[in-house]
């Protein structure tokens, strides 16, 4: 599975481009019970489905999503704090 990366100050990037649904939804929730409350989670995928799968996942668990962004065509940053 893939592990989120610390990028910064309580920063982290979880890599899931190529990945498709559920496996983002379920890498998603396991960094989200294993990262630092007061951290933020950057999602990145390319699986259209998850823009809106991810958030829903980490809203369930309580979590402020901050946004969800197009960084590149057909790649998006779902922006969660946690």
């Amino acid at each position: 599975m893939s592990e989120a990366v610390l990028i910064g100050d309580k920063v982290y990037v979880l890599d899931l481009k190529g990945r498709v649904c559920p496996y983002p939804q379920l890498a998603t929730l396991r960094a989200i019970r294993a990262l630092p409350p007061g951290s933020t989670l950057e999602v990145i995928t390319d699986n259209p489905p998850s823009c809106e799968n991810v958030p829903a996942v980490a809203r369930r668990e309580g979590k402020e999503v901050l946004g969800v962004f197009e960084v590149e065509p057909g790649v998006w940053k779902i922006v969660i704090r946690l």
